[in-house]
């Protein structure tokens, strides 16, 4: 019998009809005076189990089968409806099915229901009852907490990004102002949000400061819904242009003071909005 040394995941005989030899190497043991390549019988061929499964051996392979694991499916899917969210894909009042979730992302129900409720849990999506799922209605005291919490992040994330924004940054803060200004000229406003996200983010993203960027993202994911109500009626595509070339400028100035002031005038604008289209609902 040959015993392997590494991985020690089995044993065979060098005669066994049963055995076959790997063109790759995963390992080596000395017998005689020569070396074998290694060698797994044809059952051993079969996905071993965690446990048979040698931590250094486990490479390329089994990291690519991760992706398709259902938790991944979940994270995955719990991005793409936060971005729904955040982007006006949803207003509120709209339920939120795992079936339609999953038939819209080609995924099963399970990892779906798994992002909705992680939705749930953390106050963008809200349990009606024990079958309905719903996007929640923005009141007056949210609204104020909201923005409470983003005043005092978001000019501080702009304000520490003034200095660390790269070549690139600045690329795809322009590229996302003009997909902006286009999708306004189409009246396409779900690619006016994704736009406007993709330009605060970016800036946000710059600050290296990822706890004030998980509560940032927070907060867009509970008011993204309600902004979607301003459209076409009450936003003004000309105002939200303006301010972005003003904190592209300063940006590119490394005005950390401008930024910071472009970013609250964003966010001025905007509660003085929401304040109106919340007293109408």
């Amino acid at each position: 019998m040959l015993r392997l040394g590494w991985p020690k995941l089995f044993s065979t005989s060098l005669d066994s009809p049963e055995s076959l030899l790997l063109c790759e190497a995963v390992g080596s043991c000395r017998t005689g005076d020569f070396n074998v390549k290694c060698v797994m019988t044809r059952n051993a061929l079969s996905r071993p189990t965690r446990q048979e499964t040698h931590p250094a051996s486990r490479r390329g392979a089994t990291k690519l089968a991760a992706l398709v694991r259902p938790e991944t499916l979940a994270e995955a899917a719990y991005e793409r409806v936060a971005q729904s969210l955040m982007d006006g894909a949803y207003i509120p009042g709209d339920r939120v099915a795992s079936r339609s979730v999953a038939a819209d992302l080609r995924i099963s129900a399970t990892p779906a229901r798994e992002a909705i409720l992680r939705l749930v849990g953390e106050g963008a999506l809200e349990l009606v009852n024990a079958r309905i799922v719903a996007v929640p209605q923005l009141t007056p005291a949210r609204l104020k907490e909201i923005y409470a919490l983003r005043f005092a992040l978001e000019p501080m994330a702009a304000a520490e990004a003034a200095e660390k924004l790269t070549d690139d940054d600045f690329r795809r803060l322009d590229r996302a102002q003009e997909r902006m200004k286009g999708a306004y000229d189409r009246l396409d406003y779900r690619t006016v949000f994704s736009a406007n996200r993709e330009f605060h983010f970016c800036i946000y993203a710059a600050a290296r400061m990822p706890l004030a960027l998980s509560f940032i993202r927070a907060t867009w994911l509970r008011i993204g819904p309600t902004f979607r109500l301003l459209y076409p009626s009450l936003a003004v595509p000309a105002d939200a242009v303006r301010v972005h070339e003003v904190a592209i400028a300063a940006a590119r100035s490394r005005d950390h003071k401008g930024l910071s002031g472009a970013i609250r005038s964003d966010l001025t604008r905007g509660e003085t909005l929401l304040t109106r289209v919340i007293a109408r609902t």
